[in-house]
């Protein structure tokens, strides 16, 4: 589905690196800020290369975002003595918004606060088992999608995760990217006028399509929702943007970016 690129002694998905790209323009816009950047180098990006170095996360080759071209090392070059909370909240400000994802939960100094992902499109399967509650098939899911996108899975059930991660691709969300063809995958399927097909004619199908127009850069979309009754946060990010109303938020998207709502009593 996509190959990946060098970049800076590393490789990485097209993607990731204008994303990259963007950052360091970001930085130079805000101050002249500089940003430390190291990636996967060519001969680590598998999962023999994870077996080698399995990358500061230490996980395994099928939870590991290594051999995707999605897992990079930022920092920000700093003064000595400066503050390295401060240097850190620079470069959440900075990459957060362009959809780069923070390994550490939280913007605090430690010893992985350089992990970042880049999850592009795969990043609706996170958000989509999250929000059915099956959080504990999200990041596996999204690894196997990745990896099977650059064509370095090496696990099972190849050929049956290759047919969920082009449904996903192809905006069907089919549940988790387990190789596990169920109801779900085949009503997905089926959705897609490929209903009884072998699993390997249907995957040949689906290779063929094109995936669904993303907005068009500049295009602002607007929207609002309400809740009575409940108390809810809303936590924009890239470029969404929502604002709180007296019965709920005014959400106004111009390009890509997430929406995470939090619903209290």
């Amino acid at each position: 589905m996509s190959s990946l690129v060098s970049y800076r002694s590393s490789v990485v998905t097209p993607d990731t690196a204008e994303a990259l790209r963007k950052l360091e323009q970001s930085g130079a816009a805000h101050g002249g800020i500089r940003i430390r950047y190291r990636g996967v180098p060519r001969n680590l990006s598998s999962w023999e290369g994870v077996v080698e170095d399995a990358g500061p996360t230490g996980l395994p080759a099928p939870l590991s975002m290594r051999p995707t071209g999605r897992e990079i090392y930022l920092s920000v070059l700093q003064e000595e003595n400066k503050d390295p909370m401060e240097a850190l909240a620079i470069l959440w400000a900075l990459a957060v918004p362009l959809g780069f994802m923070p390994w550490s939960r939280y913007p605090v100094p430690g010893a992985l606060d350089h992990v970042f992902h880049y999850l592009g499109p795969w990043s609706l399967i996170t958000d989509f088992l999250h929000g059915e509650g099956m959080g504990e098939a999200a990041w596996p899911s999204t690894c196997a999608a990745a990896q099977i996108s650059v064509g370095t899975w090496g696990g099972d059930r190849l050929t049956e995760r290759a047919v969920q991660t082009h449904l996903h691709r192809l905006g069907i969300h089919c549940g988790p990217v387990d190789g596990v063809v169920g109801e779900r995958s085949l009503s997905s399927l089926r959705a897609l006028g490929l209903g009884g097909l072998p699993i390997q004619a249907a995957l040949a199908a689906m290779e063929k399509l094109k995936a669904p127009e993303t907005m068009p850069a500049g295009e602002r979309q607007m929207g609002y929702f309400t809740m009575k009754g409940a108390r809810v946060a809303a936590f924009p990010s890239g470029q969404v943007h929502a604002v709180q109303t007296r019965a709920g938020y005014s959400v106004t998207v111009d390009g890509p970016g997430r929406l995470i709502l939090l619903f209290g009593e």
